[in-house]
C-alpha cells in the first residue's frame, strides 16, 4: 500500500513527521496571522488593534516554547543575533522610567519595540525550512493585493469607502485625500511606504531565474500594480524612491554588467517618464504637486528635521524622551506650526531626538552590521547553479532570499528617511521580517538548548511565562490608550456638534464613563486625566448652578495630570480652564500663564489665555493681541477666529 511518508519520516512539503515540525508550522501560521492582520487593520496604528492581537502574541510565545520542548536535538538550536538589539530595548526602558516627560506614551512605544523583538526572535529561531518561509511570505504578501485593489478603486472613487468597510468605528478622511489612493490605511503616505517596502521583493521574484515562469509573470504583474498604486497615492517622495528602487533591483537579478545597466536605465527611465506625464497632464496630479509645494506641504519636513536636530543638540545623550517629540515641538521657542506633528517624518531623526546618540547607536549598530554581513555573504554566493534535468541556470535559494532581504531593507531604509515607519506597526513588522531573512541566511544557529528534559522544560516554561507576562503588562496600557482615544474622538464630536448644550445628556455621561474606564486600566494615563477634566467641564452647560461638585473634580483631575507630567503645557492649560469654570479666576490665570510660558508658540495656548482675559472689558485689547497671535500661528483655528470677531465687535 502506498504512503505519503518516505522512509526518513518526511511528508511532501510538510517536512519531518514530528511534533517539533508540527509546532513549527503552527508558529509560522501564527506569525502570518499577526503580520497580515496588523496590516489589514489600518497598519495597527490604533491601540485597539494591538489589544485585539495581544492573545496572538501570547499564543506565539507558547507555541515557540512547545517547539523548544519537542523539537529533535539536531534542529533544536537558537540564533543569538536578535539579542544584539537587547541593549537598545533596555535603553528605551531606562528612558521611559527616568527621562521622558510623557511616560504613558513612552510605555506605548516600549510595547511597540517589545512586539517587534518578539517577532524577530521567533522568526530567527522558528520557520525552519524553505517551505515554512514560502508559506509565511505568501501570507504576508496577500495584503498587498487587497491594498492594490483598494488603491485603484479609491483613485477613481471615494477613499473613505473601502477603508471604512474594514473598521468598526466612524472614519472620515481629510478632504485633501479625495482622489488619492489610501488602500488599507488611513493616509496615502503610509500606503506608499508599505508598498515601497514590498516592491523590490516582488521585482526580484519576477526578474531572477528562480521561480517557475507562471509565478514570475504573476509577480511581475503584481509589481506593476504596486507601482501604479504608489503613483496613485500622489506622494512625490515615494515616486522618487520608486525610481531609485527600479534602477537598483536589476543589480540583484542579473550577472552581466551590460544587462544590469540596460535594464536599470530602461526601468528607471520608464518609471520617471510615467510619473512626469502623470504630473504634467492629469489634473489630480497637478493639484497634488501644488499641494506638495505649498508651505504646509512636503517642504514642512525641513522645519521638522531642523527642530529634531535642535532637540538632539540640546539633549545629545538621552534625547527629549520616548514619545515626547510632539510635546517638545509644541513647547519649542523656535518654531510653530498650525498642526503639531507626532514625528519629524524621519525615523533616524526621531530616534536621535527622543533617545539621543546612545539610543541611536544601540539601535543602528546591530542593524548595520547585519546588513553589511549579509551583503558580503551575497557577494560570495554563486549567481546561478545548473540543474541536472533543466537547461540553463537558476539563482540558488540562499542568494535569492538574500537579494529579497537586502533590497527590501534598502527600500525600508529610504522610507525611514522620508516618513514615519516606527509609528506604523505593520511596516515595522515587515521590516522585521526582512531583517530576519538576512539573519537566517547570514548567521547560523549555534547555541544548543540542552539535551536533558529539565533544561528543555525550563526553556519552554520561560517562553510560556514570557508570553503571559507580556499580555498582562501590555493589556492595561494598550486598553487604556484605546479607551482614551475613543473617548477623545467622541468628546470632540459632541463639542463640535454642540450636543453637550442641547442634545442627549447621556452621550456626555457615556464619554465620562469611558474616560473613567481608561483610568481604571492605567491610572497614570495623563491624556485620559486631561480628557476627563475637559469632559467634566462640559457639564457646566447643563446646570451652571450645580457645577461646583463637578468643577472641584475637574480641577483635582487636572492637578493629578500635572503631578504626573509637571512640564506639560496641556495639563496647565486644562487646569486653567477647570479653574475658570469653577469660578476661581486667580488660579485660572496663573495656570494659563504657566501653559503660555511653556508653549509660547502654541496657537491653542494663546487662544485659551485670550478667551479667559477677554471676559474682562478692560483687558479686551490685550486679549485681541493674543488671539491675533493664535491666528498667525494657525490661521485655521476656527474658535480663535470666532473669538477675534467677538472681541472686535465688543
Amino acid at each position: 500500500m502506498s504512503t505519503n511518508i518516505d522512509k526518513h519520516g518526511n511528508i511532501g512539503f510538510f517536512g519531518k513527521f514530528t511534533w517539533g515540525n508540527f509546532f513549527d508550522w503552527l508558529v509560522t501560521l501564527c506569525l502570518g496571522a499577526i503580520i497580515s492582520m496588523t496590516a489589514l487593520h489600518l497598519g495597527g496604528v490604533r491601540p485597539d488593534t494591538l489589544v485585539a492581537l495581544l492573545p496572538l502574541y501570547t499564543a506565539l510565545l507558547c507555541l515557540h516554547g512547545l517547539w523548544l520542548l519537542l523539537e529533535s536535538e539536531n534542529r533544536r538550536r537558537l540564533n543569538y543575533a536578535p539579542l544584539w538589539f537587547l541593549p537598545a530595548l533596555v535603553w528605551l526602558l531606562v528612558n521611559v522610567l527616568l527621562v521622558t516627560p510623557v511616560p504613558w506614551l513612552g510605555w506605548y512605544e516600549f510595547i511597540y519595540a517589545l512586539q517587534a523583538f518578539i517577532i524577530l526572535w521567533v522568526l530567527c529561531n522558528n520557520v525552519g525550512s524553505k517551505a515554512h518561509l514560502w508559506v509565511l511570505l505568501v501570507i504576508c504578501v496577500s495584503p498587498v493585493l487587497f491594498a492594490g485593489f483598494n488603491g485603484f478603486y479609491q483613485f477613481f472613487q471615494n477613499p473613505a469607502t473601502m477603508v471604512g468597510a474594514i473598521t468598526d468605528f466612524p472614519l472620515v478622511l481629510p478632504a485633501q485625500y479625495l482622489g488619492r489612493a489610501t488602500g488599507i490605511f488611513a493616509d496615502p503616505f503610509t500606503l506608499a511606504a508599505f508598498l515601497l517596502v514590498l516592491l523590490p521583493p516582488l521585482m526580484i521574484a519576477a526578474g531572477a531565474r528562480r521561480l517557475p515562469k507562471i509565478l514570475r509573470v504573476f509577480c511581475f504583474y503584481n509589481a506593476l500594480m504596486v507601482m501604479a498604486v504608489i503613483t496613485f497615492t500622489q506622494v512625490y517622495w515615494a515616486g522618487l524612491i520608486m525610481v531609485v528602487l527600479v534602477g537598483t533591483v536589476p543589480w540583484f537579478c542579473y550577472r552581466k554588467l551590460k544587462q544590469r545597466l540596460l535594464i536599470s536605465f530602461l526601468g528607471a527611465g520608464a518609471t520617471a517618464l510615467v510619473l512626469t506625464l502623470a504630473v504634467s497632464f492629469h489634473p489630480l496630479f497637478e493639484k497634488g504637486l501644488q499641494r506638495a509645494l505649498a508651505e504646509d506641504g512636503e517642504g514642512v519636513r525641513i522645519v521638522l528635521w531642523k527642530e529634531a536636530l535642535a532637540m538632539a543638540a540640546e539633549h545629545p545623550v538621552h534625547g527629549v524622551g520616548a514619545g515626547a517629540y510632539r510635546l517638545a515641538f509644541e513647547q519649542s521657542p523656535r518654531v510653530s506650526l498650525a498642526k503639531s506633528p507626532n514625528s519629524p517624518h524621519n525615523d533616524y531623526l526621531l530616534v536621535l531626538s527622543q533617545l539621543g546618540i546612545v539610543g541611536c547607536v544601540l539601535l543602528a549598530a546591530p542593524a548595520l552590521f547585519i546588513f553589511v554581513r549579509s551583503f558580503r555573504v551575497l557577494r560570495g554566493e554563486p549567481f546561478g547553479v545548473k540543474l541536472q534535468d533543466k537547461e540553463g541556470t537558476i539563482m540558488p535559494p540562499k542568494r535569492f532570499f538574500l537579494s529579497i532581504g537586502l533590497s527590501g531593507s534598502l527600500a525600508l531604509a529610504l522610507c525611514m528617511g522620508t516618513t514615519f515607519v516606527f509609528y506604523v506597526p505593520a511596516i515595522l513588522l515587515y521590516g522585521v521580517l526582512l531583517l530576519s531573512i538576512l539573519i537566517k541566511t547570514s548567521f547560523s544557529k549555534k547555541t544548543m538548548t540542552g539535551r536533558s528534559w529539565p533544561v528543555r522544560l525550563a526553556f519552554c516554561t520561560l517562553a510560556v511565562c514570557s508570553g503571559f507576562s507580556f499580555y498582562v503588562f501590555a493589556y492595561d496600557k494598550l486598553h487604556s490608550q484605546s479607551l482614551e482615544l475613543r473617548a477623545t474622538q467622541e468628546l470632540d464630536h459632541l463639542v463640535e456638534m454642540r450636543v453637550h448644550l442641547s442634545g442627549d445628556v447621556g452621550l456626555l455621561d457615556a464619554v465620562i464613563l469611558r474616560y473613567e474606564d481608561a483610568l481604571i486600566a492605567d491610572p497614570n494615563n495623563v491624556d485620559a486625566l486631561l480628557g476627563l477634566s475637559s469632559a467634566l467641564c462640559q457639564r457646566y452647560f447643563r446646570s451652571p448652578a450645580d457645577f461646583r461638585v463637578y468643577g472641584n473634580r475637574a480641577v483635582a483631575t487636572a492637578r493629578r495630570a500635572i503631578e504626573l507630567s509637571p512640564n506639560n503645557w496641556r495639563g496647565w492649560a486644562q487646569l486653567g480652564v477647570a479653574h475658570a469654570y469653577n469660578a476661581q479666576p486667580g488660579e485660572a490665570e496663573d495656570a494659563l500663564l504657566r501653559a503660555l510660558d511653556l508653549a509660547p508658540n502654541s496657537s491653542q495656548a494663546n487662544y485659551y489665555y485670550a478667551a479667559f482675559i477677554g471676559v474682562d472689558a478692560s483687558r479686551r485689547k490685550e486679549a485681541l493681541s493674543y488671539v491675533e497671535r493664535a491666528l498667525k500661528i494657525n490661521p485655521k483655528n476656527s474658535v480663535a477666529r470666532q473669538l477675534e470677531q467677538k472681541l472686535r465687535i465688543l
